[in-house]
Parts: structure tokens; C-alpha cells; sequence
């Protein structure tokens, strides 16, 4: 059975998403196009995930689940434009929008784009793979924003324990970052970043302030090119043992996949205190050595609740860990000639053992951030973070949550 988290992600947009009066959302219904598709390898008809599907040239889109699956809404103006569908390592699809709404369910099927490997690539250095990891770091500033900005995001959090969902929690949040990505320790980089809710819904009433708390700083982390306790720390690169480990394809350009493990996994190159394993690969541009997508895998050694980096006090611990081990994945998207953060996904599995009574626990955390606006036009700015948040259900805030603006002001 998939769990929750992931069938969300069929409802979930790439857009514009803000408030508007109701007379305003009747208007748009009227002129709106709705798109559902889904997205297969055409080699073996299996699904395709975490596509990015939208209008050329505009943020208006949508992220296929793990079944494939995505839907969104066009404003009619926009009826003349393309769309395009486009997943690492497969050919990118284009098409009129005209010739995509004659059918119930859209099927766009893609191509794998992998290419052969020369000999010389598979001889290839250390040393070279870590000049191209240290040249994508240095061209941050090229590709990526470097003024203050606000992300609008779609935030949701679910807690499973013995796989019975017991928490689950969505939100609508701003960010607000006041250097864009001039990287810097995870500290200064805490600091110039703020965040606060601007709508809530949950399963659960908040009993205590740890009910309230959510897990947006840890997704915040894994934006690797903002923060530099990562495989792009070109201090520590030297730490990993690099391969390459294909040459493939993302909207028509070719791209470098690095694999990567930790020879030495310390806090200041996992952001992890208990990391005992740290290993993943990177997703690099050949044409502008810009990162396009990072996947990491950790085990480690135990987990404090207010976060991966924090020392945690096991004399006081209830549970003692038997297993803990998480995946994050971040990918990054081009708009006007510039990258920013479009998805983040995190997974944290843990088996616990009660010290008391010997009773054997497995906890799930499964939590996503998607990217749904980005300003850079005297963005509003938040200073600090939203720990804990305990606001009321507001029921036409998220009847309305889903409409499609274009971006224009």
C-alpha cells in the first residue's frame, strides 16, 4: 500500500499559489484548462516519479507521484503555449497544449537517455570528479539567486509508528532567506533564514509544545547548495571516494551523476552528529556544471529530537535505537535564466527498543517540501522561525489553496 505522503503528491502543484476573493475563483474556474496525466518509461511501462510536468515558460506545473500520476490547472491565455515533461535521465516531452486536452487522461510516455561511458570516463581520476564537484561550487554564484527572496511552500509531515499512521500535518509556509545562496556554515546560514505558517491542517490537536514542533529545519538542511555541510564542501571533498556513475540527460542537456561515500563522517560534512554511513549522488550540468538534484543516504548511530546535528543525552533516553537510517532527495529547477529549490523529500526510518519493558518500535517519518512561488521583488522578510505552530483549520484557505495564478502582478 503506498502510504499517504506519496499519494498527496498527485494534487500537489508546481504554481502560483495565493488568496483571491470568491468571485475571483469563479471567474478563473470558468477559464481554466484542468491537465491529468501520466508519465512511463516507454521502454517497460513503468512509472515515472517526481516529473517535472508544466507550461514552457512559466511556473504553472506539477510533480508526478510515485504512480506517475500529476494533474494541474492552465488559465485559458495560456492555451496557445507548450507543455513539457521532463525527469532526469529521459528524454524531455513537448507538445502543444491544444493537442494535450482531447483525452480524459494524458499518457506521456519518455525515452531513457543514458549514454555509454568511454574509457577514459570510467579511468577518470579522483581527482577529476573532485574538480568537477569544486567547479560546481564555484559557479554557484552564476547559477544560482543571490539576493534576498521568499519561498511560498507546500509543506507536509506524517508520523507512522508499527506503519499505523498517528500524525499527520500539511501547511502553507513562507521563507525567507536575506543572502539567496551565498553559502556559508550552517550556522550563518541558520540565521538568515526565517519562516513562518500561514495556514495549517492536522489529524491531531497539539497537546504539548513537541506536538507543535515539525521537522522544516532538517528539510532546509538538505538544500545543499545553500548550506555547506555536504559533498559540496570543497574543503572535504577530499573526505569522499568519488565514481562516476553515468552520463544522462535532463531537458535536453547531458549531465554528470557522481557517486559519492563518506571516508569520514563527521558533523561538518554530513550535518549529522550520529552519522556512522554518508553516501549519495550528485546530478551535474555538463554546459554549466549547475546541480540539478542530490540524493543522500545516512545510517546512523541514534537521532535527537531537535535535530540531525544535536547531541542527545542517552542516559535519558527512553528508547534505545536499534536501527536509524534516512534518505533525502533535492532537486533544483531553471527559471529566467536562474536555479532555485524545487522539491524536497525526507524519509527517516528508526527501530527503537524501550529500555522498561523491551518492547520493539518502528517509527517512520516521512515529510516533503515543494516549492510553489518564488519572489524576488521586495520579498517580505521574516526574521525568525515558527518552531511549533498550533493554528486553527481554515476551511476556505484550503478550498482555494489550489488556484492557478500566472505570476504576473
Amino acid at each position: 500500500m503506498r502510504k499517504i505522503s506519496l499519494l498527496s503528491l498527485t494534487l500537489l502543484l508546481f504554481t502560483i499559489v495565493g488568496f483571491a476573493q470568491e468571485s475571483e475563483n469563479k471567474e478563473e474556474k470558468a477559464s481554466i484548462i484542468r491537465i491529468i496525466g501520466k508519465l512511463t518509461n516507454i521502454q517497460n511501462q513503468e512509472p515515472i516519479a517526481f516529473a517535472n510536468v508544466g507550461v514552457v515558460g512559466s511556473y504553472i506545473g506539477a510533480a508526478s507521484n510515485l504512480d506517475g500520476i500529476f494533474e494541474f490547472k492552465i488559465p485559458e491565455k495560456y492555451s496557445d503555449k507548450s507543455i513539457q515533461a521532463s525527469a532526469v535521465g529521459y528524454s524531455t516531452f513537448t507538445a502543444k497544449i491544444s493537442e494535450c486536452i482531447n483525452t480524459d487522461t494524458l499518457y506521456i510516455e519518455l525515452t531513457p537517455k543514458n549514454y555509454n561511458i568511454g574509457e577514459v570516463e570510467i579511468m577518470a581520476e579522483s581527482l577529476v570528479l573532485q574538480k568537477r564537484i569544486k567547479t560546481a561550487n564555484e559557479r554557484i554564484p552564476q547559477n544560482y539567486l543571490q539576493t534576498p527572496f521568499n519561498y511560498d511552500v507546500y509543506y507536509r509531515s506524517e508520523k507512522l509508528e508499527n506503519n499505523k499512521l498517528s500524525r499527520l500535518r500539511e501547511a502553507a509556509v513562507r521563507i525567507y532567506d536575506n543572502k539567496g545562496y551565498q553559502r556559508a556554515d550552517a550556522y550563518q546560514v541558520f540565521k538568515e533564514r526565517g519562516y513562518k505558517f500561514l495556514q495549517v491542517r492536522k489529524n491531531f490537536e497539539p497537546a504539548s509544545l513537541a506536538d507543535g514542533s515539525t521537522y522544516l529545519d532538517e528539510l532546509l538542511e538538505m538544500d545543499i547548495v545553500r548550506s555547506r555541510g555536504n559533498v559540496l564542501n570543497g574543503n572535504h571533498i577530499s573526505f569522499y571516494d568519488l565514481k562516476l556513475d553515468q552520463i544522462t540527460e535532463y531537458e535536453n542537456d547531458s549531465i554528470w551523476v557522481i557517486s559519492y561515500k563518506s571516508k569520514r563522517p563527521i558533523l561538518s560534512n554530513t550535518g549529522d552528529y550520529y552519522a556512522k554511513s554518508y553516501s549519495g549522488k550528485i546530478y551535474i550540468k555538463i554546459k554549466d556544471y549547475a546541480v540539478i538534484k542530490n540524493e543522500t543516504h545516512v545510517v546512523a548511530s541514534n537521532y535527537s529530537p531537535q535535530g540531525r546535528s544535536f547531541y542527545v543525552n542517552e542516559d535519558r533516553q527512553k528508547w534505545k535505537p536499534l536501527k536509524i537510517e534516512y534518505d533525502f532527495s533535492v532537486t533544483y529547477k531553471q527559471h529566467s535564466g536562474r536555479y532555485y529549490l524545487s522539491y524536497v523529500t525526507y524519509k527517516r526510518h528508526h527501530e527503537l527498543k524501550e529500555k522498561a519493558s523491551g518492547t520493539i518500535k518502528a517509527l517512520d517519518i516521512n515529510t516533503e517540501m515543494l516549492i510553489t512561488k518564488i519572489n524576488t521583488t521586495a520579498p517580505e522578510a521574516i526574521d525568525k522561525r515558527s518552531y511549533y505552530e498550533n493554528m486553527p483549520y481554515d476551511k476556505n484557505f484550503w478550498e482555494s489553496y489550489n488556484i492557478i495564478f500566472d505570476g504576473e502582478k
